[in-house]
């Protein structure tokens, strides 16, 4: 119950937190993230993994940054193959509604997430709705960082 507690005021604090002027120490620290997000006030990271069905899996990293009122976001997936793997980054903004989480991309697609009961988030349709198809696509927190 404490480590959930935890997490919940973790995750509100994430989405209304004020800039401190303060950055936070470095982040990704994840191998699947490349170029670094610009330092933050707070951030947060989730990992998941998923099946596919033309590879074996997809391994999934999303960084939710906020630095005052600017919340930005990295998402990286690696569709990994017997071959090797495929990867694929995508940035852009993130909002929040309720339980909700919106990914706004740099290219203008847009990914709707949904926060579970355990603090995981899983992907849902543009209208929050629960998809069929995407009830495995969930990731999990691994890191809530903010300033001293």
């Amino acid at each position: 119950m404490h480590r959930h507690r935890t997490f919940l005021l973790a995750w509100l604090s994430l989405l209304v937190l004020p800039g401190c002027g303060e950055d936070a120490p470095p982040g990704p620290r994840d191998p699947l993230a490349t170029p670094r997000m610009a330092p933050a006030t707070s951030s947060m990271e989730f990992r998941g993994r998923r099946p596919c069905v033309d590879c074996e899996a997809i391994d999934a990293w999303l960084q939710l940054q906020q630095a005052g009122q600017v919340r930005r976001y990295a998402l990286v997936e690696r569709y990994l193959h017997a071959s090797g793997e495929r990867r694929f980054e995508e940035r852009g903004d993130w909002t929040s509604g309720g339980d909700l989480l919106q990914l706004r991309s740099d290219q203008g697609g847009l990914r709707v997430y949904a926060r579970l009961p355990d603090q995981s988030l899983q992907a849902r349709a543009s209208n929050g709705e629960p998809l069929a198809a995407a009830a495995d696509d969930v990731m999990v927190p691994i890191t809530f960082e903010t300033p001293r």
